[in-house]
């Protein structure tokens, strides 16, 4: 897991990186293209007992604008967040916001009750409370044997 947070730290030092050299020369700006990369929210899966709970970060996009579906033994997110980028001269004026259609597929760790799956959306903040599949029971069932008596 902390090979992973190495490697987060590494892409956003050098995205940070290329933004400064960008600023610094503008003619670079063709720079700026080559490190956009398809967006795609932040989740958080946590599990109890008796649940599966995801969060995922969505700013700036209506509920009504989500596709969720879900599987026993996975969640399907799609959706839209938008990108626009503005530069006024003098005094270099800058607004940036996202675009594009993004889709994530989250497996799960467990099956889950696919019809008992509740959303709800609050401060850009998708939060998915998923009930635990009951555990299969085994189709065993015991059979007795009678005894039989031979004359």
């Amino acid at each position: 897991m902390s090979l992973i947070k190495e490697f987060n730290n590494l892409r956003q030092q050098l995205d940070r990186l290329f933004e400064d050299i960008v600023r610094e020369q503008p003619q670079l700006g063709i720079l700026a293209k080559a490190r956009e990369t398809p967006w795609s929210p932040a989740i958080e899966l946590q599990e109890t007992e008796t649940t599966l709970l995801l969060k995922a970060q969505l700013p700036g996009i209506k509920p009504e604008e989500l596709d969720i579906q879900v599987s026993e033994n996975a969640v399907f997110l799609a959706g839209e967040h938008r990108e626009e980028t503005k530069t006024e001269e003098p005094g270099i004026f800058r607004s940036e916001f996202h675009y594009g259609q993004f889709k994530r597929v989250i497996p799960l760790p467990t099956s889950i009750q696919r019809e008992q799956v509740k959303a709800e959306m609050g401060a850009g903040l998708l939060t998915l409370t998923m009930l635990k599949a009951n555990p299969a029971l085994p189709n065993l069932v015991k059979v007795p044997v009678a005894l039989v008596i031979q004359e």
